[in-house]
């Protein structure tokens, strides 16, 4: 551990450093200061920079002020040694100050005095004036003054001038307003551990760092652990700090934060994305070792934690509460919750949604062994799955276009039909089945439906398949009326399938638009499979040579693979005009 010589600073204004062993360790003070511009560095001691005066910035000169003043109290009060993180830190050592971050806590806890320098601080209290401006300074907004008020048992405060201002123990109730933290705690007769996670993350939540990285590093020794410093990470420090913490904890009052500018449908893991979502946790405290809880691990598939899941209507929306009473009156069986929203079936993945709310509850719902990713996402109906369907859906009515010929690649008559508000039997006949198998290869075709209007038997084909190996397309062809449904095959429909991505298809006497919107769907038999809903809809109607957007979408079921298809306006026609004089 390195220090300055408190002796010759008070006598020469010389800054000296020297090196202890761990075991040579003396009594020393320690100071506890904002970074200003241009601070009085490691490297400026030792160059000899730092006590050559005429080199200095007026920025320089005043960090040189600063340290002379700690190092001339320490001396006035005794103490021969003073450590500085500013100058007591050789940054260039990545070693050096990976120890000297992990290791901050115990050395300000271990100090026998600490002095706190709040330059903008008003010389004396007393006055509500005076005490607004002495709990406006912004020592009391940074991320490592926390600890720094924390860890010493004696604390003297300092303004600007090195003017004392008062000692923890008398300044307690301020400080208490000012910080959120209980009296108790701030004079030492409570252990820091005592208090929730929730609530020890609240002090920190008004806080800030420099770096985003040093928001996890500020609070480590507040929650007792340690990490190797990695600067890069950013953000996600700050998980890997909550990581570390419930390795050593299972305090659930540590998933008890909101994020309020998260919309309600934001899907979020179970950890805080920084210390401001405790803002309002100061008051969660957890229930002690009322039942045995199983621990929670980090898996490869997120978080493996064991929860009591309540579901809250239709769609996969549960509130799963956590150990910890609601506050403030804290009544008899209550539970803190939170809302969670089911992603998959067969791997029991969740998210956490409504972030910016909590629940409660009075009976808890059964305990369930769950998996929460901190990043989540919603699972993708794209890609690779092991089965890939189309099935059919709404469709026209029989009374104006009848299915006359389903031709299908391979039928898949043991294949459930998916969960849907609508059925297909209302327009296709129970000889056929509802959902079929998709041929991934490039070009293929997986389905071929021929309809047939009542009027006047005209004929037309919608074809489903692929383009490239998991994309779907779409292919319409003319039929003609008087050929023998018998003999056509599904090989004859695979020479008329011209796949494309189009959505609308100009057929002789129809007009044909087809979408697709593909469904991923999963159950605990099988593995993921991803399901095209086809929606065929045909409409009798007056002729029009443009589209009715406004009938086209219909239910949201209508609009998964939708297959629209009307006569063209007798006007067009140039052939078999005697079709359509019933438009006339």
């Amino acid at each position: 551990m390195r220090f300055l010589e408190t002796r010759i600073a008070k006598e020469k204004e010389i800054l000296r450093l020297v090196d202890k062993r761990p075991n040579e360790v003396p009594k020393y003070a320690i100071l506890s200061h904002l970074w200003e511009a241009d601070e009085i560095t490691f490297d400026d001691i030792e160059s000899g920079k730092a006590n050559d005066g005429s080199t200095k910035t007026p920025a320089a000169l005043a960090s040189l002020s600063k340290l002379l003043g700690a190092c001339v109290q320490a001396a006035v009060d005794n103490y021969d040694y003073i450590w500085i993180d500013s100058c007591c830190i050789d940054k260039r050592s990545s070693a050096e100050l990976s120890e000297a971050i992990n290791s901050m806590f115990a050395w300000y806890r271990d100090a026998d005095i600490c002095y706190a320098f709040l330059l903008d601080a008003p010389d004396k209290l007393g006055t509500a004036e005076a005490n607004a401006d002495f709990a406006r300074s912004r020592w009391f907004t940074r991320g490592f003054t926390l600890q720094e008020l924390l860890a010493p048992s004696e604390v003297i405060f300092f303004s600007g001038n090195w003017i004392h201002i008062g000692q923890k123990k008398f300044l307690c109730a301020l400080l208490a307003d000012i910080t959120g933290i209980d009296v108790k705690i701030l004079l030492g007769e409570l252990p820091i551990s005592s208090e929730s996670i929730a609530k020890r993350m609240s002090w920190a939540a008004k806080r800030e760092t420099t770096r985003p990285e040093d928001t996890a590093y500020c609070l480590m020794g507040i929650f007792s652990v340690n990490m190797p410093m990695l600067y890069g990470e950013g953000k996600e420090k700050f998980i890997r700090l909550q990581e570390e913490i419930m390795k050593q904890s299972d305090d659930q009052s540590l998933f008890a934060w909101v994020d309020l500018a998260k919309p309600p449908d934001a899907i979020s893991g179970l950890l805080a994305p920084a210390p401001s979502c405790f803002l309002y946790s100061n008051s969660i405290i957890p229930y002690h070792d009322w039942e045995p809880r199983a621990p929670y691990t980090l898996t490869n598939r997120g978080l493996k934690i064991d929860l009591h899941l309540s579901p809250r209507g239709e769609g996969g929306l549960y509130v799963a509460a956590i150990d910890c009473p609601v506050p403030p009156d804290y009544k008899d069986m209550t539970f803190l919750a939170i809302y969670l929203q089911k992603l998959s079936d067969s791997d029991e993945q969740y998210a956490r949604v409504r972030v910016g709310q909590f629940a409660s509850v009075h009976q808890r719902g059964r305990l369930q062994t769950i998996y929460v990713r901190q990043n989540p996402q919603a699972p993708s109906p794209e890609g690779a799955f092991l089965h890939h369907y189309v099935q059919l859906r709404t469709g026209p009515s029989p009374a104006v276009y009848k299915l006359v010929c389903l031709l299908v690649s391979e039928l898949c008559n043991n294949a459930t039909p998916f969960t849907t508000r609508t059925s297909a039997r209302d327009w296709v006949p129970e000889k056929w089945p509802l959902v079929f198998p998709v041929r991934r290869r490039p070009a293929q075709l997986s389905l071929a439906l021929i309809f047939q209007r009542e009027e006047d038997d005209e004929r037309v084909a919608v074809m489903v398949g692929t383009l490239g190996g998991f994309d779907i397309a779409f292919s319409a062809s003319d039929i003609d009326y008087d050929l023998d449904l018998d003999v056509i095959s599904f090989g004859h429909m695979e020479n008329l399938f011209e796949p494309s991505v189009a959505e609308g298809f100009e057929m002789t006497y129809h007009s044909i638009r087809v979408s697709a919107a593909p469904v991923l769907h999963s159950s605990s038999k099988d593995m993921a499979r991803q399901v095209y809903g086809v929606a065929a809809e045909i409409r009798d109607r007056e002729p029009s040579v443009t589209w009715d957007e406004e009938d086209e979408g219909g239910e949201a079921e209508a609009k998964k693979v939708s297959i629209q298809m009307r006569p063209h306006s007798p006007r067009e026609i140039t052939s078999n005009y005697y079709r359509f004089n019933r438009y006339n």
